[in-house]
């Protein structure tokens, strides 16, 4: 039995630099590319676009479409209220007929965002789906190449660990956080560009809070990822002596080993646990700081708006406001579950 009783150490910074003070050029290019993210999603994105270039073109089409519609349907608010309800509210004799095909309108914008996120979801199920099958039978035959000296350094369950955890949290990051990443990403941009036609006061506004907004919840995304990433190494390491122990479990009751491996699997355990705690914790805390400062923004916004329409500073009108505060919100939104991917 391999490390019965020596569970996984962690390496702090200092003592990375400390190794790669001693490492050759070689060496300490390799350590960095490991320890860079940006390498396996480029692997990742190769194995998309190799065999599904259309699906993946389709899914961006998909997004761009929803996105847009989101940003139109936001902006026609303007237009509704100050050309169509605020004259009706005015007028002695309201004709409701052009209100009501605008609202048509509105309606089918409405219905074309929801067609495109529904076609483009169902196209990156497939895709990712697909893009799993290959790397596992990837994956299977490099493993059919390995000497018996990588089997006798890692253990079984280790190993399985690979194709089971480690896909499906890759299954999970391609049919939900890639997708709901690049969405985000495109509404983004085009919302700040929309803010930025709507009113150049407002939008410094939300300059001002986005950057509050990213100085508070950068720390807390960098940690909930580092704790997530160790955690997934903590459950390979736990499922890998599990694995050993179950197997041994006759040379276990012969040499009396039963209270040496409850011990090493009772620090294992602990590890595991305050892994995923603080990597939950920092998750969970994450969206209730954006919606909190979301919501203070959302109030300061309809503040600064109201003194500028009452001022008569920049053409702010109802419409505007109104339009802007649900850009805004969007924009909250997306930003909220950009950081949290």
């Amino acid at each position: 039995m391999n490390n019965e009783n020596k569970p996984i150490q962690r390496k702090s910074n200092n003592e990375m630099k400390n190794m790669a003070r001693g490492m050759s050029k070689e060496q300490r290019k390799q350590m960095m590319k490991e320890q860079n993210p940006m390498i396996p999603l480029k692997r990742l994105m190769g194995y998309i676009w190799k065999d599904y270039k259309f699906q993946m073109l389709l899914v961006l089409a998909g997004i761009l479409m929803s996105a847009i519609t989101g940003v139109i349907a936001s902006l026609f608010l303007r237009t509704l209220i100050d050309s169509y309800i605020t004259p009706l509210l005015q007028s002695a004799n309201p004709d409701f007929g052009p209100l009501f095909h605008t609202l048509i309108r509105m309606g089918c914008i409405y219905l074309a965002g929801a067609l495109a996120t529904l076609v483009y979801s169902r196209v990156m199920a497939n895709i990712s789906q697909g893009v799993l099958r290959d790397i596992r039978d990837e994956l299977f035959t490099h493993m059919q190449s390995l000497p018996i000296k990588y089997f006798d350094t890692h253990s079984f369950g280790d190993i399985m660990s690979r194709y089971t955890n480690d896909t499906d949290t890759l299954r999970q990051m391609l049919s939900q956080s890639l997708t709901q990443m690049l969405s985000s990403a495109v509404t983004i941009i085009s919302v700040a560009v929309a803010m930025l036609i709507t009113s150049i006061y407002l939008s410094l506004v939300v300059a001002v809070s986005v950057f509050f907004m990213l100085k508070v919840t950068g720390k807390v995304a960098g940690n909930s990822g580092r704790y997530f990433v160790k955690q997934q190494e903590s459950l390979g390491a736990a499922n890998g002596y599990i694995e050993e122990m179950i197997n041994g479990q006759k040379v276990v009751k012969v040499f009396n080993y039963e209270h040496r491996s409850e011990e090493a699997f009772d620090r294992l355990n602990e590890e595991l646990c305050s892994n995923a705690t603080n990597a939950n914790r920092f998750a969970n805390i994450l969206m209730p700081i954006m919606n909190n400062l979301g919501n203070l923004q959302y109030v300061v916004l309809a503040i600064v708006g109201g003194i500028l329409a009452y001022n008569h500073i920049g053409n702010i009108t109802i419409g505007v406001i109104a339009s802007f505060l649900q850009l805004s919100k969007s924009f909250t939104n997306q930003l909220d579950r950009f950081l949290s991917k």
